[in-house]
């Protein structure tokens, strides 16, 4: 019997310890790190400096133009452009993350951070992961070296070296794709590039499908069907608001520039933006504009974090192991004792007439496994309450669009209902008006599960200002439905 309470004080430990190391560290303390559909890959500048970080900033610049604060870098902007709002909105200047409003020409300092980037294409295959900035990171022009010549669209590249009769709207000897590929590339990865991968870009002008130019990058500015797959989440960083983004009612109105030369008959010199509630917006390539760009890493040499799912299902599947080594531990220790006794309490009632006086030795063993055994039960119903049942209600996942609230057959609809997109990392994108690839994910949030249950908690936006929740009961692993409309899993 002692043998039977070591080994399951072994595997007890053994499943303590395992579990420690399965809940990781924050992604920011290292260079590359994954969780769920997250990426955070490279540096670059995002947040205003504290005021307790500006009492601390060095006077200096380092060797490698930075400025320290403590153990944060810093970059130094000294003349600030941030750009009235174009359109119309609450306050002048879009304000900072920490609410305060931008001055034109003042000096600030904006602090080093890892970039946030969002999983577009997971390859396996190919040991390759797309990217794509979660944040605005920066802004810059397409081209300022252009003239017209005698038709009323032909706008050309005139740097030097350009072949003749290139358009303004050309990526390939574009001014945004030598800053992206040289400045932002050198400055951003400079200590990571060992994962970034020099992947081939194809782009098709609208004005002439038929011209398909092939380059090199390392950094790319996205084209349509990037940012329709990414959806439109984004948000500036402060640092981008003083490089002057342009912008219009709010943070969720930030102009940024797509791969894609603007359709309609418009010059060359016009290119595409998209905003959060409208794309095909028209900008002139001079223009500066916010940056959302794309990239692609080695996914292999990734640290992989859990997500807050996964650490979720983690726990529930040590409340389940647990459960089961204690019950099965518990009663391996009381139940033969018990089985013992029971027998000697009716050989002892028939010979003496008298109940059975349990020994010291058979209580020490029945009293800690009956414990065991009892408490094991407790974890295991614990475990089925969490989840669900044994494995859990979980949804994968993926698209899930409404379905026909009319009609007796209750067919999916395809094109024009509302639809949630739910991310592996424990995020859900929302549409009342899904469209395919086109879709305009409108609305951004969490989503929980909790048995039969899942929660969605609405991010603030325009519509929602403190945001919302809303809640769901789970009928299948591909489908959920609140009572009056039914959500099922297309993709």
């Amino acid at each position: 019997m002692k043998r039977v309470i070591k080994f399951v004080s072994y595997i007890i430990l053994l499943v303590l310890i395992v579990s420690v190391f399965s809940f990781d560290v924050d992604a920011a303390n290292d260079k590359y790190t994954r969780q769920g559909d997250t990426v955070w890959l490279g540096m670059y500048p995002q947040t205003k400096a504290t005021d307790e970080e500006l009492a601390k900033m060095s006077k200096e610049a380092n060797s490698d133009g930075y400025f320290t604060s403590g153990e944060d870098l810093f970059v130094k902007v000294s003349d600030a452009d941030p750009k009235v709002h174009y359109e119309t909105a609450d306050t002048t200047y879009i304000p900072f993350d920490d609410g305060t409003a931008p001055v034109p020409g003042e000096t600030y300092y904006f602090k080093v951070e890892p970039i946030e980037w969002k999983v577009l294409i997971d390859d396996e295959t190919n040991d390759t992961v797309k990217l794509v900035s979660k944040k605005y990171i920066d802004t810059y022009f397409w081209l300022r070296e252009y003239a017209k010549d005698d038709t009323w669209y032909g706008y050309y590249n005139t740097m030097e070296g350009v072949p003749e009769k290139t358009p303004a709207y050309n990526w390939q000897y574009s001014e945004m794709r030598a800053y992206l590929n040289d400045n932002f590339y050198n400055t951003a990865f400079k200590d990571v590039k060992e994962h970034i991968q020099l992947f081939a870009n194809s782009h098709i002008a609208e004005s002439n499908s038929v011209n398909v130019v092939t380059v090199n990058d390392y950094v790319a500015v996205g084209d349509r069907s990037d940012y329709d797959s990414a959806g439109d989440d984004g948000r500036p960083t402060d640092y981008t608001i003083v490089k002057g983004a342009t912008w219009c009612y709010n943070k969720d109105h930030i102009y940024y520039y797509v791969n894609n030369y603007f359709p309609g008959g418009f010059s060359y010199e016009t290119l595409t933006t998209y905003r959060h509630d409208e794309h095909n917006k028209a900008t002139r390539a001079e223009n500066i504009e916010a940056i959302r760009p794309i990239i692609y890493a080695k996914r292999s040499t990734v640290k992989v974090l859990a997500t807050e799912a996964k650490k979720e299902s983690n726990a529930k599947s040590l409340l389940l192991i647990i459960g089961i080594i204690a019950a099965i531990g518990g009663g391996a220790l009381a139940i033969p004792v018990m089985i013992s006794t029971s027998k000697k309490q009716k050989k002892e009632k028939a010979e003496t007439g008298n109940d059975y006086k349990l020994k010291k030795s058979e209580v020490v063993r029945i009293a800690p496994g009956l414990v065991s055994l009892i408490g094991g039960c407790v974890c295991i119903a614990l475990f089925i309450a969490f989840s669900g049942g044994i494995g859990g209600n979980k949804l994968k996942p993926g698209i899930y669009l409404q379905t026909e609230q009319f009609g007796p057959s209750g067919g999916t609809v395809q094109v024009g209902y509302m639809a949630f997109r739910l991310n592996s990392d424990g995020t859900y994108d929302f549409t009342d008006s899904y469209d395919g690839d086109k879709t305009p994910w409108s609305a951004h949030g969490t989503y929980s599960i909790s048995g039969k249950t899942v929660y969605f908690k609405m991010n603030p936006n325009p519509l929602y200002p403190n945001g919302t929740t809303q809640i769901g009961t789970i009928k299948s692993r591909d489908s959920f439905g609140d009572g009056t409309v039914t959500f099922k899993l297309i993709t």
